[in-house]
């Protein structure tokens, strides 16, 4: 899927090579919720960006980002805010090895110590800087001049930082093959990262059975009721459901269309407010070929 993935920037995003970068659409941030140990807040690229999250936990003394971006000026957009806090960021952690999630911050944090999952931090090594240099060759000046690769695997677990409580756990077979999830229990916070999108088309690799399994596993954890989205703002279990009754719509849909056309039609006119169209186009066109539909 990352290849199927990159794709997507090639296609939607070439027009920005013939503008400057300080021209483009500028990213918002907000404080979601907070007590007195631990603040955290989330920083979004546009919308017509595909609402790309980072997420921003503010300790005592410290800070603690969950993913980057992947347009330079994004991250640098993002250490603007973080360095308006005041406090050092200590941790950067990646979610999972898709560039959108990792290729734009090693500018702007290029020596904060990186945390991944082990077979994140592999996939990285392996592929990340051929991914850099070509979009480097691709996007110029909008894309970061190095990577801040991950030096340090975050094992699945409890931690304390801070005197705030972290469990980190691996999901499997979501819109990633792995991916890390940090739950923050005495905030009720599940950073579930592309396991749940909000007003953005999923990105639909094949079968979705992984992936709903999911949705509701935490849907079932009762504790947690700000849920942070890879994509979009923060939900609780309606934005959950609606993430399942999408993917159980898009399985519907596959099995009565005829062609990628017709199933096209059918998601835009059952979402018409969501955005990211041209992930449908990108995954009709390169990964979902159902046996049903005709060639």
């Amino acid at each position: 899927m990352k290849s199927i993935k990159s794709l997507l920037f090639i296609i939607i995003f070439s027009w920005f090579t013939a503008i400057n970068a300080q021209t483009i659409p500028t990213g918002s941030f907000w404080t979601v919720t907070q007590n007195k140990d631990v603040k955290v807040h989330t920083y979004m690229s546009p919308p017509a960006m595909f609402a790309n999250t980072s997420h921003i936990i503010e300790l005592k003394n410290e800070l603690i980002i969950v993913d980057g971006q992947f347009f330079a000026p994004y991250a640098l957009e993002l250490k603007k805010f973080t360095d308006s806090l005041g406090k050092p960021v200590t941790r950067f952690y990646i979610s999972h090895d898709h560039p959108d999630h990792y290729i734009g911050f090693g500018d702007a944090f290029p020596n904060v110590k990186v945390y991944a999952l082990a077979e994140t931090k592999t996939s990285i090594e392996q592929t990340g800087q051929g991914v850099l240099e070509q979009r480097q060759a691709q996007f110029g000046p909008m894309i970061a001049t190095k990577l801040n690769k991950p030096s340090f695997i975050q094992q699945p677990g409890e931690e304390t930082i801070g005197n705030v409580k972290f469990i980190f756990e691996k999901s499997l077979n979501n819109e990633a093959a792995v991916s890390l999830v940090i739950k923050l229990p005495e905030l009720g916070v599940y950073i579930a990262q592309d396991i749940v999108y909000n007003k953005i088309h999923l990105f639909i690799e094949g079968n979705t059975k992984g992936w709903e399994t999911s949705l509701n596993k935490i849907i079932n954890e009762k504790r947690y009721k700000t849920i942070l989205a890879g994509h979009g703002k923060e939900g609780g279990i309606a934005l959950l459901n609606e993430n399942l009754k999408y993917l159980a719509f898009v399985n519907e849909t596959i099995m009565k269309s005829k062609n990628k056309e017709e199933f096209k039609s059918a998601i835009l006119k059952k979402y018409p407010e969501y955005g990211g169209e041209q992930l449908l186009d990108i995954y009709l066109n390169y990964y979902l070929k159902p046996s049903n539909w005709i060639k």
